[in-house]
């Protein structure tokens, strides 16, 4: 079997904007389900990792913060880690997004994440001109 020539005619026509906004659902559904793994390791099998992952995860929360800024790597956390109480309930955001009055959000997928933070970087470009 040779690959070299594997994916020579295959063509994917994206743009930019779409092909971030594919990966970033992606890259924060997996995060997220790997953060709900860990959780249910450590309470219903009594299996502690967190010391053996905290290395990844902080590798992955810089590298968040490189990527998206201060304020909208937060959210990306916040929205991994504790978006849901200790009884499982999804939490509701407060957020007041520049020029608009305050809102709450209720992000149930990543997508809904994506979405708020294209407001808020939408906002901040109208702000800033």
């Amino acid at each position: 079997m040779n690959l070299n020539n594997f994916g020579n005619r295959l063509k994917i026509n994206r743009n930019k904007q779409s092909q971030e906004k594919d990966v970033f659902v992606e890259f924060v559904s997996m995060l997220d389900e790997c953060w709900a793994k860990t959780n249910f390791l450590h309470e219903h099998l009594k299996i502690d990792f967190y010391n053996y992952e905290e290395a990844y995860y902080n590798i992955i929360e810089d590298l968040i913060y490189l990527k998206y800024g201060d304020e909208v790597g937060a959210l990306i956390l916040w929205y991994v880690y504790d978006r849901f109480d200790s009884d499982g309930e999804l939490q509701k955001l407060e957020v007041t997004i520049p020029g608009k009055a305050k809102k709450v959000y209720t992000l149930k997928t990543a997508l809904d994440l994506w979405n708020l933070i294209e407001k808020i970087n939408k906002a901040n470009q109208n702000n800033n001109l």
